[in-house]
């Protein structure tokens, strides 16, 4: 599934309305965790690459599909 092209702020935002907090910010890094202690680290930039924010929800453990329903 190709995910679209989407900001720091939409993946952000997406990613707080699927339970997860921030806990750490570092230059363009965002560090977020889940009350279940997965966690999550993407680039906090004008457009996300795909294919790395693909890695990071692979990495979390975060169906792709559920978190598209969140960015809208």
């Amino acid at each position: 599934m190709k995910l679209p092209l989407l900001s720091g702020q939409q993946v952000l935002m997406a990613l707080k309305r699927l339970g997860f907090s921030e806990i750490h910010r570092r230059g363009s890094h965002v560090k977020m965790r889940h009350p279940d202690e997965r966690v999550i680290v993407f680039p906090y930039n004008d457009e996300v690459d795909r294919y790395t924010l693909k890695g990071a929800l692979k990495d979390a453990d975060i169906d792709i599909e559920e978190f598209l329903k969140q960015t809208q």
